[in-house]
């Protein structure tokens, strides 16, 4: 059996994963990653706290949310053993929006743990957002330590791994929402020129598509790489 290793978005917990994690059974084995919650670690150090987790002796397919688009690519890149596939829901190789490092400045200061979830869904899940994903947000979110937060958003106002996509060998999928209102089709057409085997798939969904369409996402992710 093929093992999945899901990376988690922004809030790093891996909790917004289980309904996608028990749509990708019972053709993949899953582990869902959870990064530490009140240690800032730079897009490097999670390549290496990943690294440490891969399965040896494994064939496995790494699966990356939003945020864990960079993880992903930095540790394909390097080519671990047993790894056959990438996919990439929702994701970037670089900054999503050029212009957001102008202002994670403005969010420094601001409660981050603390601002009204319902802000917020409409953007994240849109017409698809409901009362129990917003406490289950905010939820996650209260459980990370401030700094990590803007740790995490500053990392992605800043990255550019988009030179390390050529040196991934397996398959890497796509996975586009259709009304993502945070990563811009432009993050797609950026791995489509640096990769050699990349493939995109539209699903209709927002941002946290793999909370709002765990089947849809799943039976692409088994066509793809489920042996």
């Amino acid at each position: 059996m093929t093992r999945a290793i899901l990376l988690p978005g922004m809030d790093g917990t891996g909790q917004l994963l289980k309904e996608f994690a028990a749509a990708l059974a019972p053709e993949f084995d899953t582990l869902i990653v959870s990064y530490p919650k009140d240690v800032a670690l730079d897009y490097p150090a999670l390549i290496v706290f990943v690294r440490d987790l891969l399965p040896s002796g494994e064939r496995f397919v790494l699966i990356a949310e939003s945020f864990s688009g960079p993880v992903a690519i930095g540790l394909a890149a390097t080519k671990p053993e047993g790894l056959i596939g990438v996919v990439m829901c929702a994701s970037f190789a670089s900054t999503p929006r050029p212009r957001l490092k102008h202002f994670v400045r403005l969010f420094q200061a601001l409660p981050l743990q603390h601002l009204p979830v319902r802000l917020a869904m409409p953007v994240l899940m849109g017409r698809w957002s409901s009362p129990d994903w917003s406490r289950r947000v905010q939820g996650t979110l209260r459980a990370i330590a401030p700094i990590v937060l803007r740790h995490r958003l500053d990392d992605v106002g800043t990255v550019n791994m988009a030179a390390l996509v050529t040196d991934i060998d397996c398959p890497l999928l796509y996975l586009k929402a259709s009304n993502d209102r945070l990563v811009l089709a432009d993050s797609w057409r950026v791995i489509h020129d640096a990769s050699r085997n990349a493939s995109c798939i539209e699903i209709e969904g927002p941002h946290f598509l793999l909370q709002a369409k765990p089947q849809e996402c799943a039976v692409e992710i088994k066509r793809c790489f489920a042996s």
